[in-house]
């Protein structure tokens, strides 16, 4: 008599480390999700390091946007037309006022374990006072940051335990401490090359001239909510039930035959319009 293995039985005999893998791949893939509910641009298959870069460039740009916000109208530029040359000389970075509005920038961001849950995340970088028409405020931004990191830290956490990368072994707070100052640093340069960089400092001065009159920027597009998501899902299920039902094979052969017909009658038409005619015989 064939023995039947049930299916907890098959289950218990697979290998430890293929069910290990297994529920990895799936807190991998569910980690991704929430970083891109909030970076779009961070690829599927994303690695820590993607994680990493999408929360500096979020503060990067935050800094850039305070920057044309109110660093324009808070520091001594020099005048517009100010070349590289100038900008040298005038040494903005060296002015206390500069490290003051650097200093107001710093404080807005506080890197640490974020208790924001994928949904809670975009509902902070998608309200209404999170962001005005120049970008995200610096401290949604870090909150977000924040976010993006302790994703990073947890997927750096399953290639620890799968062997799928180098073993960093540290704790949380000690890898979002080291990621701070990483990211301060970054701020720091990024705001040093708004006061050097004419084309930056240009274009900063564009903005607040612009937005600071009341303009409003392009709205970036965001990516679809919840709500929305799930009813392409609907859609996308009825459309291929529709196919696979009686109804729709018969609308699908109908749209097929008639299309056969319609190539048919077109060859025979080509064929009379490509027919030479012969020529009357004396």
């Amino acid at each position: 008599m064939v023995q039947i293995v049930t299916l907890r039985e098959r289950l218990a005999a697979l290998p430890t480390t293929v069910r290990r893998r297994a529920v990895a791949t799936g807190h991998r893939a569910s980690l991704v999700a929430d970083a891109r509910a909030v970076a779009p641009e961070v690829p599927r298959s994303a690695e820590p390091a993607h994680l990493e870069r999408a929360a500096r460039r979020l503060l990067r740009r935050a800094a850039q946007d305070e920057f044309a916000r109110e660093g324009v109208a808070r520091l001594p530029l020099p005048a517009e037309d100010a070349g590289r040359t100038d900008l040298r000389r005038a040494d903005l970075p060296g002015e206390a006022s500069f490290h003051a509005f650097v200093e107001d920038v710093l404080s807005a961001v506080d890197i640490a374990p974020s208790p924001l849950e994928r949904d809670d995340a975009v509902a902070l970088r998608e309200a209404r006072g999170s962001a005005d028409a120049y970008g995200l405020s610096p401290e949604v931004a870090s909150d977000l940051a924040s976010y993006l990191l302790c994703r990073a830290h947890a997927l750096q956490e399953i290639e620890d335990a799968t062997g799928g990368g180098p073993v960093r072994g540290t704790g949380l707070e000690e890898y979002l401490a080291a990621q701070s100052v990483q990211v301060r640093e970054e701020i720091r340069d990024a705001l040093v090359r708004q006061v050097r960089v004419p084309l930056e400092l240009r274009a900063a001065r564009e903005r607040h001239a612009r937005l600071g009159g009341g303009e409003q920027a392009p709205a970036e597009p965001l990516p679809p909510r919840g709500e929305e998501r799930r009813d392409l899902g609907r859609r996308a299920r009825s459309a291929v039930e529709f196919a696979q039902s009686e109804a729709g094979r018969a609308a699908f052969g109908a749209l097929r035959s008639g299309a056969e017909r319609a190539y048919g009658r077109y060859g025979r038409d080509g064929e009379r319009r490509q027919t030479p005619r012969t020529p009357p015989q004396d």
